[in-house]
């Protein structure tokens, strides 16, 4: 495949990807087809909404956080990275697609995460933000009632490790947001590799593996949309 170190398809279409990622460099050809969890990116995109914000706790390569400023879905965001080259690797698919002036990277997240984020970013009266977690199980102890409170006006995106839980883990998360959110499960989607051109010279077997993340598990996402959304929408 020539993409040029670029991603041909989907909401991201447009976005330089440099060859080297730390964390999903198995998944690079997935990633500039468009496919790489595509579900997300769709679930974000088709609210037509332009996000005031972007909160990314776990930004790994930057993939969202180059992804959806170069794609205005958001104007200003805040990663929070645990890993010394992951906060690197952030940075640099920034500086590569020119949405370091847009954007700050810090260290791991913590229960104070949305006052670390608020010292860096502006929230403007009536707007909505977009909150991105993906940090191998710690979701289950980074939301509580205080914090989750201060994402009344954010559409949530959570990836579940549901592995490593406990009895009970999924339900007490749930319970964190019901007061400020109305939440789904969201799954994997369908790819249909015959629809990309430029893979239609390649085997079955590597048209259908580019297809695969590689996952070792199933994988859900717990998805929020603010009551606040809900009910002002009903009032227009």
């Amino acid at each position: 495949m020539q993409f040029s170190g670029r991603v041909r398809y989907g909401p991201f279409k447009g976005l330089r990807v440099p060859k080297d990622l730390i964390w999903a460099k198995n998944d690079l050809a997935s990633i500039l087809i468009g496919f790489y969890e595509q579900q997300v990116i769709e679930w974000i995109s088709d609210k037509d909404l332009d996000f005031v914000n972007l909160i990314d706790i776990g930004s790994a390569d930057g993939f969202y956080l180059a992804g959806i400023l170069n794609s205005r879905l958001a104007g200003a965001a805040v990663g929070f990275e645990s890993s010394k080259k992951g906060r690197n690797s952030s940075l640099r698919m920034l500086e590569m697609n020119g949405q370091v002036d847009k954007c700050v990277i810090l260290g791991k997240a913590d229960l104070d995460f949305m006052n670390q984020a608020r010292q860096f970013i502006a929230e403007k009266p009536n707007s909505w933000s977009l909150l991105l977690c993906d940090i191998e199980g710690g979701e289950l102890t980074l939301f509580n009632f205080e914090n989750t409170k201060l994402l009344e006006r954010y559409f949530v995106v959570i990836e579940l490790h549901e592995w490593m839980y406990s009895e009970g883990d999924l339900e007490k998360l749930k319970g964190e947001f019901s007061a400020t959110h109305d939440l789904q499960l969201l799954t994997i989607s369908a790819r249909n590799p015959s629809l990309v051109p430029e893979i239609q010279g390649l085997s079955d077997d590597q048209r259908w593996n580019l297809c695969s993340e590689g996952r070792r598990h199933d994988m859900r996402w717990l998805v929020g949309i603010p009551h606040l959304y809900k009910s002002e929408t009903r009032c227009l």
